[in-house]
C-alpha cells in the first residue's frame, strides 16, 4: 500500500522535488521525505495534499477512481499564460519573417554557485552554506539553527541537494525581511 501511495503522491505533485512539495503544503522537508519513503500522512496533511493538487482523496489513498476531482486536472494559470505569450510572440515574429531566436540564457550573470560540487568537496551542510554565502559576498549567519539538515548522514545525494536549496531559500527570504 505504501509504495503505491508514494507513487501517487509523486504523480499528484508532477514529480516535484521534496523541497517543492514541502513548500507547497507547508510541511517540513524531513516529514515529506518520510512520506516519500512510505509513511502515511495524517488526515489533515492528506487534505492539504488534495486541496493543493486537486487530486481525489480516494485516488490518492487507494488508486481507484479518477485522479482529479470532476475528472479534470487543475489549471496552472502561470504556465498557461506563459505558453500563450510565447505563442503570440512566435506568431508575430513569423508574420514578419523573423526566425525565432534561440534562448541562450542569461549572459551577464556570473555562473551559479556549484552546490553539487560543494557537497562533494565539503560533505558538511554548514560548510556548504558558509561557502555559498561567501560566494555571494555575504556573511553566513552563525546563529542559524538548521532543522533542514537533521539526519544529513542518511540523506541521498538528491535529498542533500534539496535540503540545501530549501534552507538557502528560507534563509534568503528571512534575511530579506530583516
Amino acid at each position: 500500500m505504501s509504495e503505491g501511495f508514494t507513487e501517487r503522491l509523486k504523480q499528484a505533485f508532477e514529480h516535484a522535488t521534496m523541497a517543492e512539495v514541502a513548500r507547497r503544503i507547508d510541511v517540513p522537508h524531513a516529514t515529506i521525505r518520510n512520506y516519500f519513503q512510505g509513511r502515511m500522512p495524517a488526515p489533515e496533511v492528506l487534505i492539504k495534499i488534495a486541496d493543493n493538487t486537486g487530486v481525489s482523496l480516494n485516488w490518492l489513498l487507494t488508486g481507484r477512481g479518477p485522479m482529479f476531482l470532476a475528472g479534470e486536472r487543475p489549471v496552472d494559470l502561470d504556465r498557461l499564460l506563459e505558453e500563450r505569450v510565447v505563442n503570440i510572440v512566435q506568431r508575430l515574429l513569423a508574420e514578419r519573417g523573423v526566425s525565432v531566436a534561440e534562448d541562450l540564457g542569461p549572459i551577464d550573470e556570473p555562473p551559479a554557485f556549484d552546490v553539487v560540487g560543494a557537497i562533494i568537496r565539503y560533505g558538511d551542510p554548514q560548510r556548504v552554506m558558509n561557502e555559498w554565502f561567501h560566494y555571494e559576498g555575504r556573511e553566513y549567519p552563525a546563529d542559524f539553527g538548521v532543522v533542514f539538515f537533521r539526519g544529513w548522514e542518511s540523506f541521498t545525494h538528491e535529498e542533500k541537494l534539496d535540503a540545501l536549496r530549501d534552507a538557502k531559500k528560507v534563509l534568503d527570504r528571512t534575511l530579506r525581511n530583516i
